[in-house]
């Protein structure tokens, strides 16, 4: 344990880099004539004390009252626009002007839901991020008006209801994920790994870190519920959700639902083999792997290495999100054909990214196929479309009652095809390929190989994801 909780040194240095920074700020706001409702330490390093050893990442939360909006504050898309507009000029004038008076070192304004500004302060990453000071009774009943003014009532609700040895589990289940990559929106295993705040809320229904890697490795799905609603209840108000992990601050909302399955599937696994094999090892957060030279030797043709340079101004989920989008439907059109017939066979990929570097592993079933396939065409009696079929190919045959066309392919090779479909369908002049290659010529793509080999392809129906 003591080798992941934080040393009084570290949280001690945490909180100074924070006050510094928040006194700059209610300097800078009171200059403006800016009412600020509070200015908080929020996330694992603030009043939850759940970060792990070494973490230096700070969450610093602006809040502001409601009425700083024009007319009401009623969730229409014009309302989130002027939220937009309105925290976005918040933290040129206020947020970077504050951080850079201490001599930090600001980012890109990043945007997820809403603009922010990540800085360097002394070693410190440093998000800084306005939202609206709501009540429970507000959110509970109306939802929050941006999706960040639940965060302070996270925090809060964790100091009020975690123990210490609780927010120890805490720190003991995010070494675990984080040794298993599956932990954060960066997640190598799936889009989306766990969350902070649902590792807190594991934890706190599970009571312990015990009861909690049980119930991981043998549940084959999770309802966990604060308001009382049992699982049949809860599938049916989230039925595309196969984890559910309820808000406390929000009745309709699942923190669970940006988990991957993929992530939860391969910490299940690794909660499996953690009862059946104990070791330190899950806990010992590393670099992901990259195959040895022998086990590139041993791998076929039919795995590719996709990397790109970001040079856009994104947040790196958009990228992120973009490229599952676009590996998607690459996905379905290396499968089959337009007219569904099997072209490549089965197609399993997954994404792997440390800005500016993002890389896509992929296997296909087959690397190579025929020069040609059979399209099967409408029955004989159905004249109409036996018409319009033979007029699209003249030299079509009956066979068995239906009529066949045999098309001829102009592409055999999948990496020919990866090719051709880049060049038809351009992602972003910001966003360039690197390579295409069966091996990956950077870190990140070595490691993602290794994440679709070892994480990926033994927990996956190759022909459903």
């Amino acid at each position: 344990m003591d080798q992941i909780r934080p040393t009084k040194l570290e949280i001690d240095e945490s909180f100074r880099v924070y006050t510094k920074i928040k006194e700059s700020i209610q300097r800078v706001a009171k200059d403006r004539k800016l009412a600020l409702a509070f200015i908080e330490l929020e996330g694992s390093s603030g009043r939850k004390q759940t970060q792990l050893r070494s973490w230096r990442e700070l969450d610093i939360f602006i809040g502001l009252s409601p009425s700083i909006l024009p007319k009401s504050i009623e969730l229409e898309k014009p309302k989130k626009h002027l939220v937009r507009k309105l925290f976005k000029k918040l933290v040129k004038e206020v947020a970077i002007v504050a951080a850079q008076k201490v001599g930090a070192q600001t980012e890109n304004i990043a945007y997820s839901e809403h603009p922010y500004v990540s800085i360097n302060l002394d070693k410190y990453l440093v998000d800084v991020v306005f939202c609206f000071d709501l009540t429970p009774e507000y959110i509970m009943e109306n939802g929050p008006i941006t999706a960040v003014d639940r965060t302070p009532h996270h925090s809060r609700f964790v100091d009020a209801n975690l123990t210490q040895q609780q927010r120890d589990d805490v720190r003991i289940f995010k070494a675990f994920c984080h040794s298993i990559f599956v932990y954060g929106d960066s997640s190598p295993v799936g889009r989306s790994g766990f969350t902070g705040f649902s590792t807190e809320m594991f934890i706190y229904h599970s009571k312990n870190i015990d009861s909690a890697f049980d119930f991981l490795s043998q549940s084959p799905t999770i309802c966990l519920d604060f308001f009382g609603r049992s699982s049949q209840e809860l599938q049916k108000d989230f039925p595309k959700d196969f984890l559910i992990i309820t808000d406390p601050t929000d009745a309709n909302r699942n923190i669970a639902s940006s988990i991957s399955q993929r992530a939860y599937r391969f910490a299940q696994h690794n909660a499996q083999q953690l009862h059946k094999q104990p070791s330190s090892t899950f806990f010992q957060r590393q670099p992901i792997p990259i195959l040895s030279t022998k086990e590139l030797a041993q791998l076929t043709s039919n795995y590719y290495v996709i990397e790109f340079y970001d040079e856009t101004t994104w947040h790196y989920t958009k990228t992120r999100d973009k490229l599952y989008r676009y590996f998607t439907k690459l996905q379905k059109a290396l499968r089959c054909e337009p007219t569904g017939e099997l072209r490549f066979g089965a197609v399993t990929f997954e994404e792997v990214f440390q800005p500016p570097i993002f890389a896509i592993a992929l296997h296909v079933e087959k690397s190579e196929i025929k020069d040609s396939y059979v399209r099967i065409g409408p029955p004989a009696d159905f004249i109409e479309g036996v018409e319009r079929f033979t007029e699209k190919h003249p030299d079509a045959v009956l066979v068995n009652g239906r009529y066949n066309a045999k098309i001829t392919r102009t592409v055999t090779d999948a990496e020919q095809a990866l090719r051709q479909y880049f060049a038809e369908n351009l992602l972003s002049p910001k966003l360039s390929l690197i390579d295409i290659t069966n091996h990956g010529t950077t870190k990140i793509g070595k490691q993602s190989l290794w994440i679709l080999k070892n994480a990926i392809q033994p927990f996956v129906n190759p022909n459903i994801e």
